[in-house]
């Protein structure tokens, strides 16, 4: 995510109490004293029902959640959720978007030094579940007190590309310079949802959990 984006994600962020997203499932979204920040239809395994995503807000918790439908009848004891832990503190509400059959999860995290992410997950057939194909972040300065850095994996190919930012005088994302690119190889097992590294943890961020 561009750091001109995340400022603008971070300005329309909007409280997630009182959000009464629901579910088309008939079973609860949320436990008692969670809240739902967003979420996003479509048929993500292509068995032609539909699944849904969604980020659920509790007390020091927070969380993705992916339920995909088996043939319209749907058990959550039978087959559970995929969810994945975030930032229980996010500095705005994250983003779901699905992009043909490629769900795209965004966050901004951090404080005056912030973490945007991107991570992209797609169905995986032999898996039986969603799994991480890949990441991207920046780690910044929201009041350009220092340089960044950021970093793109390719986890189907493990192509891994990172580079400093360099801080400039120029506003937004003018105010980086993008130098030391360098290109490795990170190769990895396929990673499920729950098993997906966070934006700090790409980066090498001390911040990291």
């Amino acid at each position: 995510m561009p750091i001109a984006g995340a400022l603008a994600l971070l300005a329309a962020a909007t409280p997630a109490a009182g959000n009464a997203l629901i579910p088309p499932f008939g079973h609860p979204a949320t436990d008692p004293g969670q809240t739902v920040e967003t979420q996003v239809m479509g048929d993500f395994n292509g068995d032609g029902h539909g699944d849904l995503a969604y980020i659920v807000r509790g007390e020091d918790q927070r969380f993705l959640r992916v339920v995909t439908s088996m043939a319209g009848e749907f058990d959550l004891d039978t087959h559970p959720p995929q969810m994945l832990s975030l930032d229980p503190y996010p500095l705005a509400d994250g983003t779901l978007t699905l992009r043909k059959n490629v769900l795209l999860l965004e966050d901004l995290t951090g404080g005056t030094t912030a973490v945007a992410s991107t991570h992209r997950f797609r169905w995986d057939p032999k898996l039986g579940a969603m799994r991480l194909i890949g990441l991207d972040a920046t780690l910044y300065s929201r009041t350009f007190a220092h340089d960044g850095s950021e970093a793109s994996w390719n986890v189907l190919t493990g192509d891994l590309v990172t580079r400093t930012l360099k801080l400039g005088t120029g506003p937004g994302d003018a105010a980086y310079t993008k130098t030391r690119e360098k290109r490795v190889k990170r190769p990895s097992k396929p990673l499920r949802l729950e098993q997906s590294p966070g934006g700090d943890e790409l980066l090498g961020w001390p911040g990291a959990q």
